[in-house]
């Protein structure tokens, strides 16, 4: 970036977002992360006591519950962890869009795209599945509302990135002259 150009006001506006959803993805994945440790390391014979009036055939009961527990708390941290370096990998990338660095331009708009084909993907099976499990009409339709306007916001966002003076920014192309 040359000293000359100014960064565009979407350009922050992009980095802010960014800042608040990796923000929100570091306190997410840690709290899964939390709940998976808690899950694959508590003992289930302390979360379920005698107290409760558990029938005679509690030990086969109580290692398969101590099974199941340890498996959804892997699945708990294999998750969280991947959330969370997806929330500081959106916190590096909103530092290098403030910045005005050139990979961050690139993975910004790689990211764009995948959410685009996360989201047009989500709606077509969320539609598929709704249709065979539920008749519920308004929870799909604000399901594939929600979805819709994900895309048209990614949409944008992708729109603008290609922008002459945002691409200058970056340094992906040549400032635009005016006459």
């Amino acid at each position: 970036m040359t000293e000359s150009i100014k960064r565009p006001i979407g350009v922050t506006i992009i980095s802010i977002l960014a800042i608040i959803g990796g923000i929100l993805l570091v306190f997410g994945g840690l709290s899964l992360l939390a709940f998976g440790v808690f899950f694959t390391a508590v003992p289930i014979e302390t979360l379920v006591t005698e107290d409760q009036g558990l029938p005679a055939q509690e030990s086969q009961n109580t290692a398969e519950l101590q099974a199941l527990s340890q498996f959804f708390g892997s699945i708990g941290i294999v998750i969280g962890s991947i959330v969370l370096a997806v929330g500081i990998g959106y916190l590096v990338v909103s530092y290098g869009l403030l910045k005005a660095k050139r990979w961050a331009w690139i993975v910004t708009v790689i990211l764009t795209i995948i959410a685009i084909i996360t989201q047009v993907t989500s709606i077509i099976s969320t539609s598929t599945l709704s249709q065979s499990l539920t008749n519920d009409i308004s929870a799909l339709m604000s399901g594939i509302t929600a979805h819709i306007i994900g895309i048209a916001i990614n949409g944008i966002i992708l729109y603008y990135l290609y922008r002459p003076n945002v691409k200058a920014f970056f340094g992906r192309s040549k400032p635009p002259t005016t006459i």
